[in-house]
C-alpha cells in the first residue's frame, strides 16, 4: 500500500513538472478554485509570476481588470450556462467530462495588452468521479483574430462597393435604354432582339419612320461590350432620329453619325454598323454595311436572296468621305425580308470553341417550320452554345419588305 502510495505521489509530481515545462500556458486550479500550477508559458503570457497566484484564487487577475470567473472556474462548479455570457464564442461540451472550449478577448492587466484568447478547460477525477482538479490551456490568437476582423471589414466594404456599382450600373442602364424610342420601333413595325453578354449591351438597334413614309433603321456594334461601349455606341441614338426626322439620305446619314463619332469617342474606339432605308411601297431601298455581318435580303421560305457584304470601314475611324462609300441600292417583287445582325452571333462559340457561322445561320433559315426570323435563329444560336453563356453581344433585326404595291 505505501509503494502504491508513493507511486502515487511519484506520478503526481510528475505531472506538475510537466504542466510546469509545458510550451503551452496553463494553469491548473484545485477542486476548491485555487492555482496548483501555473507554468514558465503562463507566466511569459501574463506577466503574472507563478509565487503570485499559487494557493489563491486570485488567478482571474491576470486577464480581467475585475473579478470575474475564468474558464476553469465554470467548469469546476458545472457552470457551463453562464460562459455564453462571459464568451465571445464558446463550443458546448457534448459531455461535461470532455471539458469546454471558449474564446475571448482578455485585457491582461499586467501587460497592459489587448489580447485574443482561445480557452481550452478540462476537469479531472478520480476512480470515484470525484473532481480533483481543473486544468486550463490558452493560446494568444489575436493576430489571427484581427486577421479574421480586417478580411471581414474588407468584405463588407467590398459588398458595399459592388452594391454601389450595382445601383450606378442600373441607373446607367435605365438611362441608355431610355433613350431608345420605343414607341417609333412600334410604329416602324421591325422586329429585333438585343441580348448582351453584360449588363449593357455594346449594340444598339433603332428604327424610325420620316415623314415620307421611308422606314430607316440601324443596327450598330460598338468596340468590346459592356458600359464601355454602350456609353460608345450612345452619340449616335439622338443624331439618327434627328435625321430621320429631316428625312436625310441614308448616305447623309452616314456620313452624320461617322463624323460625330470621330469628334467624340477616344482613339481606338469605333462603331460597326449596318443602316438600312426602305420604301416599302414602292419595293426599293438602300443598304450601307460597315464592319457587320452581311445584311441577307430573305424569300418567304428563308432563302437567300441576296446577300449585302461590308464593303466599308466601320464608323468612327476614318475622315475621309471616300472611305464611306456609298449605299447600295436594291429592289424586289415578292414579299420579303431583310435580315440585320451583330458579329456576336457569328462568333457564339460552343464548349468546343467551334464559331456558330454563316453556313449555321444559313441553315437555321431554311428551316424555320413557321417560326419567325428571330425565333427560330436565337434557337438556332442557343443550341449551338449548349448551355455556354455568349462572350458577346448578340443582336437581330428584321424588316419587313412587302410586296410592292401595283
Amino acid at each position: 500500500m505505501r509503494a502504491t502510495l508513493a507511486q502515487q505521489q511519484n506520478g503526481t509530481a510528475f505531472a506538475v513538472t510537466l504542466m510546469e515545462h509545458l510550451a503551452v500556458p496553463t494553469f491548473v486550479l484545485d477542486a476548491e478554485q485555487r492555482v496548483l500550477v501555473w507554468n514558465k508559458a503562463c507566466e511569459r503570457l501574463t506577466d503574472v509570476r507563478a509565487v503570485d497566484v499559487i494557493g489563491t484564487r486570485e488567478h482571474w487577475r491576470a486577464f480581467y481588470e475585475r473579478p470575474r470567473p475564468c474558464l476553469a472556474d465554470l467548469v469546476a462548479t458545472h457552470d457551463e450556462t453562464t460562459i455564453d455570457k462571459l464568451y465571445t464564442t464558446y463550443q458546448e461540451p457534448g459531455a461535461p467530462v470532455l471539458g469546454v472550449h471558449a474564446e475571448n478577448w482578455c485585457m491582461m492587466p499586467r501587460r497592459g495588452q489587448r489580447l485574443y484568447l482561445a480557452v481550452d478547460a478540462g476537469p479531472v477525477y478520480d476512480a470515484d468521479g470525484k473532481l480533483l482538479a481543473v486544468v486550463e490551456t490558452l493560446r494568444d490568437i489575436t493576430e489571427i483574430k484581427l486577421a479574421e476582423s480586417r478580411v471581414q471589414e474588407q468584405a463588407s466594404t467590398l459588398r458595399e462597393m459592388v452594391d454601389a456599382q450595382q445601383r450606378e450600373n442600373e441607373l446607367a442602364r435605365r438611362i441608355v435604354e431610355h433613350q431608345v424610342r420605343g414607341d417609333l420601333m412600334r410604329e416602324a413595325g421591325v422586329q429585333y432582339s438585343v441580348q448582351p453578354a453584360t449588363n449593357f449591351s455594346g449594340d444598339i438597334v433603332l428604327a424610325a419612320r420620316a415623314r415620307n413614309g421611308k422606314l430607316y433603321a440601324i443596327l450598330a456594334d460598338a468596340t468590346g461590350h459592356g458600359l464601355a461601349a454602350a456609353v460608345s455606341v450612345l452619340p449616335i441614338v439622338q443624331e439618327f432620329y434627328r435625321l430621320v426626322e429631316l428625312s436625310e439620305s441614308l448616305a447623309t446619314i452616314v456620313e452624320s453619325l461617322n463624323f460625330l463619332l470621330i469628334n467624340s469617342l477616344p482613339l481606338g474606339r469605333f462603331v460597326a454598323a449596318a443602316l438600312v432605308c426602305v420604301d416599302q411601297q414602292a419595293g426599293h431601298g438602300e443598304v450601307w454595311v460597315g464592319g457587320v455581318p452581311s445584311v441577307l435580303l430573305l424569300g418567304e421560305d428563308g432563302a437567300v436572296l441576296r446577300k449585302f457584304s461590308s464593303r466599308h470601314l466601320p464608323l468612327g475611324i476614318s475622315r475621309d468621305r471616300e472611305d464611306l462609300g456609298a449605299p447600295q441600292a436594291f429592289f424586289w417583287e415578292a414579299e420579303s425580308q431583310l435580315l440585320m445582325l451583330s458579329d456576336g452571333v457569328a462568333e457564339a462559340a460552343d464548349p468546343s470553341g467551334q464559331p456558330y457561322g454563316e453556313a449555321r445561320l444559313i441553315e437555321a433559315l431554311a428551316a424555320m417550320d413557321g417560326r419567325s426570323l428571330i425565333d427560330a435563329v436565337s434557337a438556332s444560336v442557343q443550341a449551338h452554345l449548349q448551355g455556354q453563356a455568349a462572350h458577346d453581344d448578340i443582336s437581330l433585326l428584321v424588316i419587313d419588305c412587302p410586296a410592292p404595291r401595283g
